[in-house]
């Protein structure tokens, strides 16, 4: 067992047995004197528990953070639209992107509430030949390259659609629309992500 100086903290490798059920010791480097009570091993088994259930948690944190960022991405994407950067520069491409495209985009400008809207609309195909589940569309909106930054604009959001299934070749129709938007030249990016 390990016996440790109260006073000077220094510490002491002694047989168990011949503490005993306790016993008064004496500190060789700073004499200090103290009553050592007996070793318990319950204590230190505790302790072996605790320490595993710290590192069993810290692990399955961790196991589920991965798992998150790279099994449920479209979760992720509705959470924090911004992560679709992150995906791009860990190379995790998205499996949508040869089994759909985005086909016939248009844009328009609508007035409610004295307020200006700008809606989207589109077609989503199904190009693979199988039954296809049908990712979430990520919108982003920005303006050109050679704005200054002080009127630079972006925009990014999350549009599901109602179907849950495409069949081969099928196309369904998208509109979405976004609130007080500059009437400048913007240009719209869109993103499929995988389910």
């Amino acid at each position: 067992m390990i016996v440790t100086c109260p006073t000077c903290s220094c510490r002491y490798s002694v047989q168990s047995d011949a503490i005993g059920r306790g016993k008064l010791v004496r500190c060789a480097m700073c004499g200090a004197i103290w009553q050592q009570s007996a070793y318990d091993e319950s204590i230190e088994r505790k302790q072996r528990v605790l320490d595993l259930i710290k590192w069993t948690f810290f692990w399955f944190i961790v196991f589920v953070t991965i798992f998150s960022l790279f099994f449920a991405k479209n979760a992720v994407m509705q959470f924090w639209p911004h992560a679709s950067d992150f995906y791009e520069f860990v190379g995790a491409q998205n499996e949508s992107k040869g089994a759909f495209a985005v086909q016939n985009m248009s844009n328009f400008f609508v007035v409610k509430d004295d307020t200006l809207y700008m809606g989207l609309k589109g077609e989503l195909v199904n190009t693979s030949n199988e039954v296809r589940t049908i990712p979430s569309i990520t919108i982003s909106l920005r303006d050109e390259e050679g704005t200054e930054k002080t009127s630079r604009y972006r925009k990014m959001w999350t549009h599901n659609l109602t179907y849950k299934k495409l069949l081969p070749n099928q196309k369904i129709v998208f509109e979405t629309e976004l609130q007080s938007v500059p009437r400048n030249n913007l240009i719209c990016d869109i993103k499929l992500d995988v389910l």
